[in-house]
């Protein structure tokens, strides 16, 4: 008994010696197992959490443009000190422009140097101050007296009171002009909790839009993005940019889709519009900042353009219904890649990006396997042969797979847990690595036995 415990401690102890004995890993650097893709790796965003406005897009003032509801304007607050008096509503009579028909209407009736009144801004869950910083402003104006009316502004501290940085602004006339200011950061602690204020000190009434307040934005570019999350965003080294995301390009409804052509252009001419998720979209990440987006970290633009189908299920059917939206897609792709003597080449130009982008892949719709009426198949064809009519070299997306033709590209969605996503691991391993085949064999089209995945068109391939 006493030797068979022993053997039996004695192999156990050789066991457990080799499986601590150190595992020894090959890595041979000097050579490439297997050809990868140089654009695998890249990103694709959503509009989702406030990932654009609140997020990576840098403006501070969170519904510059004054939305409301029952409760009254949204995230902003009417501030009486001491013995002022002053009331706020949305005016929807009276707005700078065309697409921003409405304001805010401030009526001051009383208020001196002592006792100022006016407005209060939330921001998004704060302002974040830094020391040392500059932040630019701007907003749109007019009053009920052609004598000069001044307006202060002030980024303050929540829990002192403290302003932590301040400007002003003269506001003259009746009629709308637009107003730009800077506030200085000095020595202030690092801190979101900070609110903005926009005051007069006398009585007056005082129409107010478009408020606007940037931080330092990613290589100086105005109404641009976030230094820190770009930086980041470049550390990962990505190779393109899904955009402008999926159910954001849909819209919960047709009309609530990204309408591309009200995204462009000086923002007061940017009706904004409800977004997916409850909440709304400045616009201000228009299809012109999303091409700026690319240029500035250097990956490949992967347009999505609305394809007929919304998130809540409405439809445009394919045939003589759906030929607006695919001139819309047609614009789109010469706004991005025309010339600056092509209609909408020049309107891109006139926006402040004379020179075209690189456009390689357009994507038609997001996520088109929801849609129940499956029109998918007629959509993606039409699109498809439009766009290749008047952009041979361009490759075309489709969100599923279609019947009938071959697309150049399947962008493929899967919602799975974990189980599923490890019984997919050897899903592509017979996908054609040549992409789609444009010649012929034995008289027939040879089309591929999957769909290619995304891949850079090499210098034998048109691009």
């Amino acid at each position: 008994m006493r030797i068979r415990t022993a053997l039996l401690i004695g192999l156990c102890a050789s066991a457990l010696l080799q499986a601590q004995a150190p595992a020894n890993l090959t890595i041979e650097l000097n050579r490439s197992k297997a050809p990868v893709s140089p654009t695998l790796y890249g990103l694709m965003t959503e509009e989702i959490n406030y990932s654009y406005d609140g997020g990576l897009y840098a403006e501070l003032i969170r519904n510059r443009t004054f939305r409301s509801d029952w409760t009254g304007i949204l995230n902003w607050f009417l501030i009486e000190k001491g013995a002022s008096s002053a009331k706020v509503t949305v005016d929807s009579n009276t707005g700078p422009s065309g697409a921003l028909p409405t304001s805010a209407k401030l009526e001051v009736t009383k208020a001196d140097a002592n006792s100022p009144a006016g407005l209060l801004n939330e921001g998004y869950w704060g302002f974040a101050a830094r020391p040392n910083t500059r932040y630019t402003g701007s907003f749109f104006a007019k009053s009920d007296s052609e004598s000069q009316l001044p307006v202060k502004i002030a980024l303050v501290s929540d829990q002192s009171g403290k302003v932590l940085a301040n400007a002003s602004a003269v506001v003259t006339g009746t009629a709308w002009k637009e107003y730009k200011f800077e506030l200085q950061s000095g020595n202030a602690a690092v801190s979101a909790e900070n609110h903005l204020e926009l005051t007069i000190d006398r009585p007056a009434t005082l129409w107010l839009q478009l408020v606007s307040l940037f931080p330092p934005t990613y290589h100086n570019r105005p109404n641009g993005n976030r230094p820190d999350i770009m930086e980041k965003l470049a550390a990962m080294r990505p190779s393109f940019l899904r955009f402008p995301g999926g159910n954001y390009l849909e819209g919960n409804r047709i009309e609530t889709r990204f309408d591309w052509k009200k995204t462009i252009g000086p923002l007061v001419d940017r009706p904004t519009h409800p977004s997916t998720w409850s909440y709304h979209s400045t616009d201000g990440m228009g299809l012109l900042e999303f091409l700026e987006w690319c240029e500035d970290l250097g990956m490949e633009p992967v347009l999505a353009v609305y394809g007929g189908y919304s998130l809540g299920g409405e439809v445009v059917k394919p045939g003589p219904d759906l030929e607006p939206y695919v001139q819309d897609a047609l614009d789109e792709i010469e706004y991005v890649t025309g010339a600056a003597d092509t209609k909408w080449g020049a309107v891109r130009a006139k926006n402040g990006h004379p020179a075209p982008f690189v456009l390689h892949y357009v994507e038609v719709g997001n996520e088109d396997n929801f849609d129940r009426a499956k029109t998918y198949d007629g959509r993606y064809a039409q699109f498809y042969k439009a766009i290749k009519a008047k952009y041979q070299s361009l490759r075309i997306i489709a969100t599923m797979p279609v019947n009938g033709m071959t697309p150049d590209v399947v962008d493929d969605h899967y919602y799975k847990r974990e189980q599923g996503m490890f019984e997919l691991v050897k899903h592509y391993d017979q996908a054609d690595r040549k992409g789609r085949r444009s010649s012929s064999e034995n008289g027939r089209r040879v089309k591929a036995r999957r769909p290619p995945t995304l891949a850079r068109p090499s210098a034998t391939q048109p691009s």
